[in-house]
């Protein structure tokens, strides 16, 4: 296949390379939000105001991918990287790229949110709830030099908080509890 026929043959929205990427981000994201349900005390008590059963959905227009969460009476767990149909709070993002430069801490959710990219189906609430918790992972997964884009204000890492990252980082991210 010629060089020419690679570059038309490009078609915006199906990067692979993004989509790995946004893919990673996502089971990263996952993984902290239902470790950090059992034992961090800021997504603990937004969570705790979710009825068992309570579901989300991060979805990336038009076809992915797809992030699925559900509340159960041990914590939120993480339901895998696809769509739930059903889901009481669904977050889409309008395209890849938009997620692409989530994931890689270049803009944050509230940016994002102001440019009109993310689009909300359920309560305005419950969606301001999830993006709270999804501050506090970020705050755990991301260095302070990367966090800074995406935070509005830095999360304090006190010691009780740099030993709660490397629990959700290897018990969390790796394990998945």
């Amino acid at each position: 296949m010629s060089r020419t026929n690679v570059i038309t043959n490009y078609s915006a929205g199906k990067d692979p390379i993004k989509r790995k990427v946004v893919e990673a981000g996502f089971f990263a994201l996952g993984r902290t939000l239902q470790s950090a349900s059992r034992f961090e005390p800021e997504v603990m008590k937004e969570s705790e105001k979710w009825p068992i059963g309570f579901s989300f959905s991060m979805d990336v227009l038009p076809n992915g991918p797809s992030l699925a969460m559900e509340k159960r009476r041990e914590g939120l767990v993480f339901l895998g990287l696809k769509k739930k149909a059903d889901a009481d709070l669904v977050v889409d993002i309008k395209n890849l790229s938009t997620a692409y430069r989530m994931i890689i801490t270049e803009v944050g959710a509230h940016h994002v949110f102001a440019e009109h990219k993310i689009g909300v189906k359920g309560s305005i609430a419950e969606s301001l709830r999830l993006i709270r918790m999804i501050y506090v992972a970020q705050g755990y997964l991301f260095p302070g030099f990367l966090s800074r884009n995406v935070l509005k204000a830095p999360m304090k890492m006190d010691l009780n908080r740099q030993l709660n990252r490397l629990k959700l980082l290897t018990r969390g991210l790796v394990l998945g509890q």
